[in-house]
C-alpha cells in the first residue's frame, strides 16, 4: 500500500492544486520559465529583473540547431491583480550562422480564492527574428499567437501550480518565399519554496513548412518535435568538519544554491535543401538531451557554540537548526532531552521554512490570543504559525507557548505545512508501526505520509510513540528531514520522474 501511495505521489500533488480552504495570505503567481525549446541559468537577479545565460533547440529550418546567449527579465510591479513581464532573448549558433532575436511582453492576470490562484497570461506584444546563413524568417505576430493559464495552491511551506499553454507561430521566409507554422500543446507542473523551485514541462509539437521552388511550385513539408523540460533551483547543505586542533569549533554548514535547466528533445523532420525544399524520403529522426548549469552562490552558515551534543547522534541536525536560526543559539547548551514547547516548536518550524511574516502595511495589528503578546519579538513568527494554519491554539484565545508539543502533533502539524494532511489513504488504514493503535485518528494520515516521504522512522522497536513529548533533538532531527525533503527528495518527485518515464 506504501509504494503505491509512493507511486502515485507526483499526480495527487497536481490534483491537490485545485482544492484547498481558505488562506490567510496572498501571492503572485509564478511567472513562467520555459516559452520554448530552452532552458536558462542564473546570472543575476533582483527584485524587478533575471539576467540569464540561455539556450534553445532551433528546429525551424528542419535541422535541430543548438544556439547559444542569454535571456533577459524584466518584471512590471504587480497592481490590481495584474503584472507587465518582458523577455529579451539573443542567442546565436556563429557555425551555422544563426541569430535568433525574440522580444515579447507578457500581461499577467489573477484572481485569488482562499489558498488557490488562477492566472491567465497573454501575449501583448511578440516580436522574433531568426537569420539562418542567408535566409531570414520572420515571426509575423498577426497570425501568431501564446496563451497559457496556471492553477496555483498556495500552502503554508510550499507553493504547488500546474497549467498549460497554447501556441501557434507562423514565421515567412524572406521575400515570399514561403511561410514555417510552429503548433505547440504543452502541460507543466511545479512548486517554488525557500529550499528549492522546480517547473517540469512535456510539450507536443508539430512543424509545416511551405517553399516556392525555382519553377514556382509550393512544395510542403512536415514534423512532429516533443520535448520534456525541467528549469530547477536546488540548495545543497554541506557539513563542513574543521580540524579540532586548529580551530575552536567542530564544523559547519556550507550552502550553495545553483540553477539548471535539462531539455531532453525528440524530433521526426524531412532532410531539407538550402533552398529549404524536401530532400528524399529520407528523415531526419533522432533525440537530443541539454543541460545548463549557472554558477553556484555559497554561504557559510552561522556556527552556534554548543557545548552538550557533542558526539550524538543528533549533533549535526541541532548545529544546523541553530545555523538557521531556528533555536536561539547566544548560550553554550541546546538541551537535546529536554522536551520542547509550543513556542519553541513554533518558532523553529517558521525559521526552518523560511517563513516570512506578512508586512501589515499599516494595518491594525489582531491578537486572537490572550497569551501572547503584539510586543513580543517573536510574535511575527508566532502569528505566522497560526495564520497559515500550521499550528493551532490550545483552547479558545489561548496558544498555550509553554505547553508541551507531543510527537503526534508535530508531525501533523509539518504535513500541514507542505500540504499534505489530505494525501493518506484515511484513518481505517494501518499506519506500519507496532503502536498504531496509540495514534489518534486525526493523526493517521500524517503519520502514513511523514513515513512515506521519509520525516519519521519507528524507534528500534519500529514504535511512533504518538503520544510522547518531543526532545528538542528530535524536532532538530525532523525538522532536518523536512528540509532535506524540501531540498531534494521532492524535486526528484518533479522533475526526475517526469523526465525519465515519458
Amino acid at each position: 500500500m506504501l509504494r503505491k501511495q509512493n507511486i502515485m505521489l507526483v499526480a495527487i500533488l497536481v490534483v491537490m492544486i485545485l482544492t484547498g480552504p481558505a488562506a490567510a495570505w496572498a501571492a503572485t503567481p509564478p511567472l513562467p520559465a520555459v516559452l520554448d525549446l530552452g532552458v536558462r541559468a542564473l546570472i543575476s537577479e533582483t527584485a524587478t529583473q533575471i539576467i540569464a545565460n540561455y539556450k534553445e533547440l532551433v528546429v525551424i529550418s528542419g535541422e535541430p540547431i543548438l544556439a547559444n546567449g542569454t535571456v533577459e527579465i524584466r518584471k512590471g510591479r504587480p497592481r490590481n491583480n495584474q503584472m507587465s513581464t518582458t523577455y529579451a532573448y539573443n542567442i546565436e549558433n556563429k557555425q551555422h550562422e544563426l541569430k535568433l532575436s525574440r522580444r515579447l511582453t507578457v500581461v499577467t492576470t489573477w484572481e485569488q480564492q482562499g489558498k488557490e490562484i488562477k492566472s491567465k497570461h497573454e501575449v501583448i506584444r511578440f516580436n522574433e527574428t531568426i537569420r539562418l546563413g542567408r535566409r531570414q524568417y520572420k515571426l509575423d505576430s498577426k497570425r501568431s499567437q501564446l496563451d497559457f493559464s496556471n492553477v496555483t495552491l498556495c500552502e503554508p511551506a510550499v507553493s504547488y501550480f500546474a497549467g498549460n499553454m497554447e501556441g501557434c507561430k507562423v514565421y515567412t521566409i524572406g521575400r515570399n518565399e514561403g511561410e514555417v507554422m510552429v503548433k505547440t500543446t504543452s502541460s507543466s507542473t511545479g512548486y517554488s519554496q525557500p529550499w528549492g523551485q522546480v517547473e517540469t514541462l512535456t510539450s507536443y509539437g508539430t512543424i509545416s513548412g511551405e517553399q516556392i521552388n525555382e519553377a514556382g511550385e509550393i512544395i510542403s513539408w512536415e514534423g512532429t518535435v516533443n520535448s520534456q523540460i525541467a528549469q530547477t533551483t536546488k540548495v545543497v547543505l554541506e557539513y563542513i568538519p574543521n580540524k579540532p586542533q586548529e580551530i575552536s569549533f567542530p564544523g559547519g554548514y556550507l550552502q550553495t544554491e545553483t540553477e539548471e535547466g535539462i531539455i531532453k528533445v525528440d524530433y521526426n523532420l524531412p532532410r531539407l535543401d538550402e533552398e529549404g525544399i524536401p530532400v528524399g524520403t529520407r528523415r531526419r529522426v533522432g533525440e537530443q538531451t541539454i543541460n545548463l548549469t549557472g554558477a553556484a552562490k555559497t554561504e557559510r552558515l552561522s556556527v552556534p557554540q554548543f557545548s552538550d551534543i557533542r558526539g550524538r547522534w543528533s549533533e549535526k541536525d541541532a548545529i544546523l537548526m541553530g545555523s538557521l536560526g531556528a533555536w536561539e543559539t547566544g548560550g553554550q547548551y541546546f538541551h537535546p532531552t529536554a522536551a520542547v514547547n509550543r513556542r519553541e516548536f513554533a518558532l523553529a518550524v517558521a525559521k526552518a521554512l523560511r517563513l516570512e511574516p506578512r508586512e501589515l502595511a499599516g494595518e491594525l495589528e489582531e491578537n486572537p490570543y490572550r497569551d501572547l503578546s503584539v510586543r513580543d519579538a517573536d510574535w511575527p513568527y508566532l502569528k505566522t504559525i497560526t495564520e497559515r494554519g500550521i499550528m493551532h491554539g490550545v483552547a479558545s484565545g489561548y496558544f498555550g507557548p509553554q505547553g508541551k508539543i507531543t510527537r503526534a502533533q508535530a508531525v501533523t502539524a509539518l504535513i500541514r505545512a507542505l500540504g499534505f494532511e489530505n494525501l493518506g489513504p484515511g484513518c481505517g488504514y494501518h499506519t506500519g508501526f507496532v503502536d498504531d493503535g496509540d495514534i489518534p485518528s486525526w493523526a493517521k494520515n500524517s503519520f502514513i505520509v511523514a513515513s512515506q516521504i521519509g520525516l519519521i522512522a519507528g524507534d528500534t522497536f519500529n514504535r511512533a510513540r504518538p503520544g510522547a513529548y518531543l526532545t528538542r533533538e528530535e524536532a532538530a532531527t525532523i525538522l532536518a528531514q523536512l528540509i532535506n525533503y524540501l531540498r531534494s527528495d521532492i524535486l526528484r518527485d518533479y522533475r526526475d520522474r517526469i523526465l525519465l518515464y515519458h
